[in-house]
């Protein structure tokens, strides 16, 4: 049973969580009821991977030279090759877009992709490959497990491109010194 939503709010991962993708990462929560959880990853960009990249694999020509050398980030380990779109709020797709919050939208359809390589598209983005998920109650069990932190506070954190002080960034936010934390294996 849920006894809180977590849709809309940051997962930041603690020193629990010691390799992989996890690993000092960031998860927008898109999604949470009795069917589980949904969610991205923010903070890790896919390596020697960008926009123009991926629209050349779909075919786009690239007239939007700046948007080509966007970051791609890896949202999760699910659907991998599924492109998603986190954006501001000023652009809706009536039953494809998710509003997350009131600063945050999510879009995953090819439409939006053609949208913005026409320049119609959201003021800001973060383009995402796959997606993070699970199961009814196992998100609720990790957070009791003290595996993830939980904010509900943004500022800047979802569309900067610094993407090596995020994870820092969103436990500063929260009132926690990173310099402070440690992970239970290992510590005495």
């Amino acid at each position: 049973m849920i006894n809180e939503n977590y849709k809309g709010k940051l997962l930041i991962s603690s020193p629990e969580i010691a390799d992989g993708i996890f690993d000092k990462s960031i998860i927008l929560i898109c999604e949470h009821d009795a069917n589980g959880t949904i969610g991205f990853v923010v903070n890790k960009p896919v390596l020697n991977v960008n926009l123009g990249t991926i629209w050349a694999n779909l075919g786009y020509d690239e007239k939007h030279i700046k948007l080509a050398n966007e970051d791609v980030c890896i949202g999760g380990p699910l659907a991998p090759n599924a492109m998603f779109v986190v954006h501001s709020p000023d652009y809706f797709i009536d039953q494809k877009t998710i509003k997350v919050g009131k600063e945050i939208s999510v879009t995953g359809t090819k439409e939006i992709t053609d949208d913005i390589q026409q320049g119609k598209g959201p003021s800001k983005s973060l383009f995402l490959l796959g997606y993070s998920g699970w199961a009814p109650g196992q998100l609720e069990d990790e957070i009791v497990r003290d595996s993830w932190l939980l904010s509900e506070k943004f500022e800047n954190l979802i569309f900067s491109v610094d993407y090596k002080s995020k994870w820092t960034d969103a436990l500063l936010l929260i009132g926690i010194d990173p310099s402070k934390l440690t992970s239970y294996a290992g510590s005495s």
